[in-house]
């Protein structure tokens, strides 16, 4: 299947330093969330047998991660990764949610997957975790305003 993902900037090397790690956000349908006068519009080709449910997600590892940072317990966190609660039920902000949502992708990466399918306020989304493989990345276009 085809993804989306849209950025205000051409994207040349990906690295893990960011809130969502080496995280990309994609969807089947193009939206943009940038106030940017350019925006770079890109797919990526992926097979729907190596996308998990976020419901899915386990590794032990990354819900002590979970825990630690927003100080909670590892049931809480198990529940946070696989978005059976939220972070904001958990007393955790917007900064605390977006860094959730990157150890979702990495947690289906380590699960052997190449995404992770969740939600948020656009819809259906695919974290997918994106360090050495920008070459799979197609840029489609270029939109400038």
């Amino acid at each position: 299947m085809k993804i989306i993902h849209t950025s205000p900037n051409k994207i040349e090397k990906i690295n893990d330093s960011g809130i969502f790690s080496d995280c990309l956000f994609f969807s089947t349908n193009e939206y943009i969330m940038t106030q940017s006068d350019i925006v770079y519009v890109y797919s990526l080709e992926i097979s729907e047998e190596k996308i998990c449910a976020v419901y899915d997600l386990y590794d032990e590892e990354i819900i002590k991660n979970i825990a630690e940072v927003l100080e909670i317990s590892e049931d809480d966190a198990e529940r946070v990764l696989n978005s059976r609660d939220t972070v904001w039920e958990h007393g955790g902000g917007g900064e605390n949610d977006w860094w959730v949502q990157g150890k979702q992708g990495e947690c289906a990466k380590k699960m052997g997957f190449e995404a992770a399918e969740g939600r948020d306020e656009q819809g259906n989304v695919y974290i997918v975790p994106m360090i050495d493989r920008e070459n799979d990345l197609v840029l489609e276009r270029v939109d400038n305003d």
